[in-house]
């Protein structure tokens, strides 16, 4: 399972990257466009081919996701101490954000998968995860009806270790729109998780 996280800010031919990367074989890309208006919400999505709505999450603009046909919504966890996720509908496919073992342990099944973070110092933000990495603390999961997202510094060189650690999928971020060449790095990251020979298995969610 490989997700992707497209930039807050806008990117050069953002649209024509995503649908490459799509076609690659990612799985699910989440939306962070907070700053978005409605309108603007709406334009974006509908650059995106049909063919792909159903692998769609939003960040934001949860109430546009009916009209919009998006059934994923994301609650980082700010968000989710005060909305829980049964009010979002049965059929909303939910998924959220966590920062320590103990908060993953402790979601419960309405929660389709979380992020969890910050497995590697991040490639976005200078600094973060340099001291405070999460990747020791996989080996203390005792959560398996939430599948667990490796999300922070993942790239072509690291992404086999969550995997191997525990992981059901990563989530990348950095190594795609701040290199020159996303589509090439996601390709790499591919290749590398599908080939290892003790990652048998691919969730689907």
């Amino acid at each position: 399972m490989i997700i992707a996280l497209t930039a807050a800010e806008t990117i050069r031919s953002e649209q024509a990257i995503i649908t490459a990367l799509f076609k690659e074989g990612l799985d699910i890309l989440h939306l962070r466009k907070y700053h978005f208006t409605d309108l603007q919400m709406s334009r974006y999505i509908e650059t995106i081919a049909p063919i792909y709505r159903d692998r769609l999450v939003l960040h934001s603009h949860a109430h546009l996701s009916a009209e919009l046909g998006i059934a994923r919504i994301h609650l980082n966890d700010k968000s989710r101490l005060h909305e829980s996720a049964n009010q979002l509908g049965p059929t909303t496919i939910c998924s959220t954000s966590v920062h320590d073992i103990d908060q993953f342990n402790s979601l419960d099944e309405r929660w389709a998968y979380a992020f969890f973070s910050p497995l590697f110092p991040s490639i976005s933000k200078v600094g973060y995860g340099t001291h405070n990495a999460r990747l020791g603390q996989l080996p203390s999961r005792a959560n398996f009806a939430v599948r667990l997202i490796g999300l922070g510094g993942i790239n072509q060189n690291n992404c086999l270790i969550p995997m191997q650690q525990g992981a059901d999928g990563i989530a990348l971020y950095g190594t795609l729109w701040k290199h020159r060449d996303p589509i090439q790095n996601f390709i790499a990251c591919k290749q590398k998780l599908w080939k290892d020979s003790n990652i048998s298995h691919k969730v689907k969610l």
